[in-house]
Protein backbone atom coordinates (compact mmCIF):
# COMPACT_ATOMS: atom_id res chain seq x y z
CA UNK A 1 0.00 0.00 0.00
CA UNK A 2 2.53 2.82 0.89
CA UNK A 3 4.85 1.85 -2.03
CA UNK A 4 1.83 2.58 -4.26
CA UNK A 5 1.06 5.97 -2.40
CA UNK A 6 4.69 6.96 -2.92
CA UNK A 7 4.21 6.25 -6.39
CA UNK A 8 0.93 8.02 -7.31
CA UNK A 9 2.58 11.02 -5.36
CA UNK A 10 5.46 11.36 -7.38
CA UNK A 11 3.75 10.96 -10.74
CA UNK A 12 1.26 13.88 -9.44
CA UNK A 13 4.53 16.19 -8.94
CA UNK A 14 5.25 15.67 -5.56
CA UNK A 15 8.33 13.55 -5.44
CA UNK A 16 9.23 15.69 -1.93
CA UNK A 17 6.52 14.18 0.88
CA UNK A 18 6.35 12.14 3.86
CA UNK A 19 4.74 10.86 6.47
CA UNK A 20 3.53 12.05 10.03
CA UNK A 21 0.93 10.28 11.95
CA UNK A 22 -2.19 12.31 12.78
CA UNK A 23 -1.89 11.67 16.57
CA UNK A 24 1.58 13.52 16.24
CA UNK A 25 -0.07 16.69 15.35
CA UNK A 26 -3.43 16.41 16.87
CA UNK A 27 -3.56 18.42 20.06
CA UNK A 28 -1.51 21.29 18.29
CA UNK A 29 -4.42 21.91 15.47
CA UNK A 30 -4.29 25.57 14.49
CA UNK A 31 -7.45 27.60 14.66
CA UNK A 32 -9.11 28.32 11.50
CA UNK A 33 -11.85 27.63 9.31
CA UNK A 34 -9.89 24.22 7.74
CA UNK A 35 -10.14 23.09 11.20
CA UNK A 36 -13.76 22.45 11.25
CA UNK A 37 -13.67 20.93 7.68
CA UNK A 38 -11.07 18.50 9.12
CA UNK A 39 -13.40 17.50 11.79
CA UNK A 40 -15.99 17.14 9.54
CA UNK A 41 -13.98 14.58 7.30
CA UNK A 42 -12.52 12.93 9.77
CA UNK A 43 -15.09 12.75 13.02
CA UNK A 44 -14.26 10.70 16.56
CA UNK A 45 -15.70 7.87 14.92
CA UNK A 46 -13.96 7.74 12.20
CA UNK A 47 -10.42 9.44 12.59
CA UNK A 48 -7.88 10.64 10.55
CA UNK A 49 -4.35 8.33 10.96
CA UNK A 50 -1.44 10.03 8.67
CA UNK A 51 -0.81 13.42 7.58
CA UNK A 52 1.06 13.20 4.03
CA UNK A 53 3.67 16.05 4.15
CA UNK A 54 4.91 17.34 0.10
CA UNK A 55 7.40 20.05 -0.39
CA UNK A 56 7.13 22.65 -3.30
CA UNK A 57 10.66 24.27 -3.65
CA UNK A 58 10.65 27.89 -5.76
CA UNK A 59 13.86 29.34 -5.39
CA UNK A 60 15.27 30.31 -8.69
CA UNK A 61 18.63 30.44 -9.88
CA UNK A 62 19.33 34.64 -10.17
CA UNK A 63 21.83 37.24 -9.21
CA UNK A 64 21.81 38.33 -5.59
CA UNK A 65 22.83 41.70 -4.35
CA UNK A 66 26.41 42.45 -3.54
CA UNK A 67 26.38 41.48 0.44
CA UNK A 68 23.76 38.33 -0.29
CA UNK A 69 20.81 40.03 1.12
CA UNK A 70 17.79 41.62 -0.42
CA UNK A 71 16.54 45.34 -0.52
CA UNK A 72 20.17 46.78 -1.28
CA UNK A 73 20.52 49.01 -4.05
CA UNK A 74 17.05 49.26 -4.99
CA UNK A 75 17.27 45.67 -6.04
CA UNK A 76 15.08 42.32 -4.72
CA UNK A 77 12.04 44.57 -3.43
CA UNK A 78 10.46 41.33 -3.15
CA UNK A 79 10.25 37.97 -0.75
CA UNK A 80 11.09 35.40 -2.48
CA UNK A 81 8.16 33.26 -1.68
CA UNK A 82 6.11 36.23 -3.27
CA UNK A 83 8.19 36.05 -6.76
CA UNK A 84 6.31 33.55 -7.81
CA UNK A 85 3.02 32.70 -8.70
CA UNK A 86 0.22 32.29 -6.18
CA UNK A 87 1.23 29.16 -4.10
CA UNK A 88 -2.32 28.56 -2.99
CA UNK A 89 -2.88 28.54 -6.71
CA UNK A 90 -0.80 26.98 -8.19
CA UNK A 91 0.77 24.30 -5.67
CA UNK A 92 -3.09 23.88 -3.95
CA UNK A 93 -4.42 22.48 -7.77
CA UNK A 94 -1.51 19.62 -7.85
CA UNK A 95 -2.12 19.09 -3.76
CA UNK A 96 -5.45 18.51 -4.81
CA UNK A 97 -4.97 16.08 -8.00
CA UNK A 98 -2.94 14.24 -5.99
CA UNK A 99 -5.70 13.74 -3.44
CA UNK A 100 -7.75 13.01 -5.75
CA UNK A 101 -5.71 10.48 -7.56
CA UNK A 102 -5.35 8.95 -4.49
CA UNK A 103 -8.73 8.34 -3.60
CA UNK A 104 -9.65 6.71 -6.71
CA UNK A 105 -6.79 4.15 -5.61
CA UNK A 106 -8.45 3.83 -2.21
CA UNK A 107 -11.91 4.01 -2.33
CA UNK A 108 -13.54 4.64 1.14
CA UNK A 109 -10.79 5.87 2.46
CA UNK A 110 -10.78 9.43 2.96
CA UNK A 111 -8.11 12.24 1.25
CA UNK A 112 -8.80 16.20 2.58
CA UNK A 113 -5.71 18.69 1.02
CA UNK A 114 -4.55 21.85 2.65
CA UNK A 115 -1.90 24.53 1.99
CA UNK A 116 -0.92 27.56 4.05
CA UNK A 117 -4.82 28.21 5.37
CA UNK A 118 -4.38 25.28 7.07
CA UNK A 119 -5.10 23.66 10.81
CA UNK A 120 -2.40 21.20 10.12
CA UNK A 121 0.66 22.97 11.76
CA UNK A 122 3.07 22.71 8.49
CA UNK A 123 6.49 22.65 9.49
CA UNK A 124 6.12 20.58 12.75
CA UNK A 125 4.60 17.84 10.31
CA UNK A 126 7.30 18.21 7.52
CA UNK A 127 9.86 18.15 10.04
CA UNK A 128 7.76 14.99 11.85
CA UNK A 129 7.91 13.40 8.47
CA UNK A 130 11.40 13.54 8.35
CA UNK A 131 11.66 16.18 5.45
CA UNK A 132 13.90 18.39 7.45
CA UNK A 133 14.44 20.15 10.39
CA UNK A 134 12.68 23.18 12.28
CA UNK A 135 15.29 26.53 12.14
CA UNK A 136 15.49 29.21 14.39
CA UNK A 137 13.52 31.39 11.94
CA UNK A 138 10.60 28.43 12.52
CA UNK A 139 10.68 27.54 9.09
CA UNK A 140 11.57 24.21 7.54
CA UNK A 141 15.40 23.85 6.23
CA UNK A 142 15.36 20.99 3.79
CA UNK A 143 18.74 18.88 3.14
CA UNK A 144 18.48 20.11 -0.40
CA UNK A 145 16.14 23.08 -0.97
CA UNK A 146 17.06 24.50 2.17
CA UNK A 147 14.05 26.37 3.27
CA UNK A 148 13.08 27.52 0.03
CA UNK A 149 10.17 25.37 -0.10
CA UNK A 150 6.35 25.73 0.54
CA UNK A 151 4.35 22.31 2.66
CA UNK A 152 1.42 21.31 1.75
CA UNK A 153 -0.35 18.46 3.93
CA UNK A 154 -3.14 15.58 2.47
CA UNK A 155 -4.83 14.33 5.81
CA UNK A 156 -5.87 10.69 5.05
CA UNK A 157 -7.92 7.91 7.04
CA UNK A 158 -4.77 5.66 5.63
CA UNK A 159 -2.05 4.55 8.38
CA UNK A 160 1.11 5.03 6.59
CA UNK A 161 4.70 5.13 8.07
CA UNK A 162 5.93 4.37 11.37
CA UNK A 163 5.98 5.80 14.65
CA UNK A 164 8.05 9.18 14.71
CA UNK A 165 10.07 11.11 17.52
CA UNK A 166 8.51 12.89 20.29
CA UNK A 167 10.06 16.63 19.13
CA UNK A 168 10.91 16.96 15.83
CA UNK A 169 14.50 17.75 14.66
CA UNK A 170 15.91 21.33 14.90
CA UNK A 171 18.87 23.15 13.48
CA UNK A 172 21.73 23.85 15.58
CA UNK A 173 21.03 27.26 16.28
CA UNK A 174 23.82 29.27 15.31
CA UNK A 175 22.25 32.85 15.62
CA UNK A 176 22.84 34.02 12.17
CA UNK A 177 19.59 34.46 11.34
CA UNK A 178 18.60 36.57 14.80
CA UNK A 179 21.65 38.78 14.21
CA UNK A 180 20.13 39.55 10.81
CA UNK A 181 16.45 39.94 11.74
CA UNK A 182 15.66 43.46 10.73
CA UNK A 183 13.28 43.62 13.42
CA UNK A 184 14.91 41.72 15.87
CA UNK A 185 12.05 38.71 16.22
CA UNK A 186 14.92 36.32 17.13
CA UNK A 187 16.91 36.24 20.48
CA UNK A 188 14.76 39.20 22.10
CA UNK A 189 12.14 37.53 24.27
CA UNK A 190 9.85 40.84 24.00
CA UNK A 191 9.91 40.85 20.38
CA UNK A 192 7.17 39.49 18.32
CA UNK A 193 4.84 39.90 14.78
CA UNK A 194 4.64 43.61 15.59
CA UNK A 195 8.29 44.35 15.11
CA UNK A 196 8.09 41.51 11.81
CA UNK A 197 9.31 43.61 8.71
CA UNK A 198 7.14 40.71 6.62
CA UNK A 199 4.63 41.47 8.92
CA UNK A 200 4.89 45.69 8.59
CA UNK A 201 5.02 45.55 4.74
CA UNK A 202 1.69 43.41 4.44
CA UNK A 203 0.22 45.74 7.43
CA UNK A 204 -3.00 47.65 6.21
CA UNK A 205 -3.59 51.39 7.55
CA UNK A 206 -0.93 54.07 8.71
CA UNK A 207 1.74 52.81 10.05
CA UNK A 208 3.98 53.66 12.93
CA UNK A 209 7.16 56.33 11.96
CA UNK A 210 9.24 53.19 13.00
CA UNK A 211 7.76 50.92 11.10
CA UNK A 212 7.99 53.02 7.94
CA UNK A 213 11.49 53.80 8.69
CA UNK A 214 11.99 49.55 8.54
CA UNK A 215 10.40 49.66 5.21
CA UNK A 216 12.66 52.52 4.23
CA UNK A 217 16.10 50.87 5.15
CA UNK A 218 15.30 47.33 4.28
CA UNK A 219 14.08 48.41 0.37
CA UNK A 220 11.15 45.85 1.01
CA UNK A 221 8.21 46.47 -0.53
CA UNK A 222 6.71 42.51 0.48
CA UNK A 223 7.89 39.81 2.37
CA UNK A 224 11.15 39.68 4.15
CA UNK A 225 14.12 37.24 3.05
CA UNK A 226 17.20 38.53 5.76
CA UNK A 227 16.62 35.68 7.98
CA UNK A 228 16.92 32.85 5.13
CA UNK A 229 19.87 34.32 3.17
CA UNK A 230 21.86 34.41 6.30
CA UNK A 231 21.05 30.92 7.11
CA UNK A 232 24.24 28.74 6.44
CA UNK A 233 21.80 25.72 5.45
CA UNK A 234 20.59 27.76 2.20
CA UNK A 235 24.14 28.10 1.27
CA UNK A 236 24.86 25.84 -1.98
CA UNK A 237 21.22 24.34 -2.12
CA UNK A 238 19.11 23.45 -5.48
CA UNK A 239 17.55 26.24 -6.95
CA UNK A 240 15.19 24.21 -9.14
CA UNK A 241 11.45 25.55 -8.20
CA UNK A 242 8.84 23.30 -8.86
CA UNK A 243 6.81 22.23 -12.22
CA UNK A 244 3.78 23.93 -10.87
CA UNK A 245 5.10 27.82 -10.89
CA UNK A 246 5.30 27.53 -14.57
CA UNK A 247 9.06 29.05 -14.88
CA UNK A 248 7.05 32.58 -13.90
CA UNK A 249 9.01 35.28 -11.74
CA UNK A 250 8.99 38.23 -10.48
CA UNK A 251 11.94 40.00 -9.29
CA UNK A 252 11.39 43.51 -8.72
CA UNK A 253 7.74 45.33 -7.20
CA UNK A 254 7.10 48.34 -9.37
CA UNK A 255 4.00 50.62 -10.22
CA UNK A 256 3.65 48.60 -13.33
CA UNK A 257 3.27 45.29 -11.48
CA UNK A 258 0.50 46.59 -9.85
CA UNK A 259 -1.66 46.65 -12.73
CA UNK A 260 -2.85 43.57 -12.56
CA UNK A 261 -2.88 41.42 -9.48
CA UNK A 262 -4.47 38.43 -10.38
CA UNK A 263 -3.09 35.09 -9.27
CA UNK A 264 -0.33 36.91 -7.86
CA UNK A 265 0.95 35.92 -4.22
CA UNK A 266 2.23 39.40 -2.91
CA UNK A 267 -1.63 40.55 -3.96
CA UNK A 268 -3.58 39.94 -1.27
CA UNK A 269 -3.13 42.66 0.63
CA UNK A 270 -4.16 44.78 -1.76
CA UNK A 271 -2.91 47.52 -4.11
CA UNK A 272 -2.71 50.69 -1.76
CA UNK A 273 -0.56 49.01 1.01
CA UNK A 274 1.80 48.17 -2.12
CA UNK A 275 1.79 51.67 -3.35
CA UNK A 276 2.41 52.93 0.05
CA UNK A 277 5.71 50.49 0.47
CA UNK A 278 7.22 51.32 -2.97
CA UNK A 279 6.72 54.61 -2.22
CA UNK A 280 8.55 54.94 1.19
CA UNK A 281 11.57 52.64 -0.55
CA UNK A 282 11.40 55.54 -2.98
CA UNK A 283 11.53 58.58 -0.71
CA UNK A 284 8.07 59.82 -1.21
CA UNK A 285 6.43 58.51 1.41
CA UNK A 286 5.91 59.94 5.18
Amino acid sequence: MEHTVHRILAESGLPLHGFCPFSAVEDRLLPCRGRDRLWEVFPPEAPAKTVIAALFPYRFPDEKTPSGLPGENGRENLSRYARVPDYHLAAGAVLKQAAGRLAETFPGERFLPFIDSSPIPEVRTAALAGLGVVGEHGLLIHPEYGSWVFIGTITTSLALGGSVPGQPPHCPRCGRCAAVCPGDCLGFPSAGRETCLSAITQKKGELTPGEADQIRRSGMAGGCDFRQEACPRNRGIRTDPHPCFDGRYERTLTGESLQDLQGKAYGWRGKKVLLRNLSLIDGKGG
